[in-house]
This record gives structure tokens, sequence and C-alpha cells, in this order.
């Protein structure tokens, strides 16, 4: 079974996506924070991820960058706060997609 990883410091928002992932076929691991989203990542290399931009700890497009290294995963970043710049700089960092918050 494909393995996803949701990174999102809003609890309801976490709870709502892991919910649609699981409902997809994935089993889920969810991280409210970047520190706790790599050490998830290091137990269980997942095959998505779905991360926030913005994180109590850092920028969900760090873990975009520690996830560079894995063939497999593919990562979606999704933000209330979308900008050209950022879209661009996860794109180009590998990224699959980048989503604003309220459209998906």
């Amino acid at each position: 079974m494909p393995h996803a990883l949701v990174v999102e410091d809003d609890p309801h928002s976490l709870s709502a996506l892991a919910e649609v992932v699981e409902l997809e076929g994935f089993t889920t691991a969810t991280a409210s924070t970047l520190q706790q989203a790599r050490e998830l990542f290091a137990e269980r290399v997942p095959d998505l991820v779905l991360v926030d931009l913005m994180l109590p700890d850092g920028s969900g497009l760090d873990l975009l960058k520690d996830a560079s290294g894995s063939a497999a995963t593919e990562v979606v970043v999704i933000t209330g706060h979308a900008s050209v710049d950022t879209a661009v700089q996860a794109l180009r960092t590998g990224a699959a997609d980048y989503l604003t918050k309220g459209l998906y």
C-alpha cells in the first residue's frame, strides 16, 4: 500500500488532508512541524508528501530539499501564502505540484 506524509500546522486542515489521502488508499503519517516531518521521513520514506509552505519551525521547501534525494517520493507544496517566487522555487526544487489553500 502506498504511504503518504501530510505536514500541516493547522490541526483541522491536517486531519482533513489525512482523511482525503487515506480515502485514496494511502497509509498516512502526519506531522505539524518540520522537525516531526523529518523524523517521520527518516523512519519510512513516503511515496507522497503533502507539505504546508509555512510551518512553525521552518519552510516546507526545506523538507522538499530533504526529499529530493528520494526519486520515489512526490512532493506537493500547499500554501495559503502563495507567491510566484515560492511557486517557482518549489517547482525548480522538484515539487510535483504547488497548490493554494482553498482550492484543494
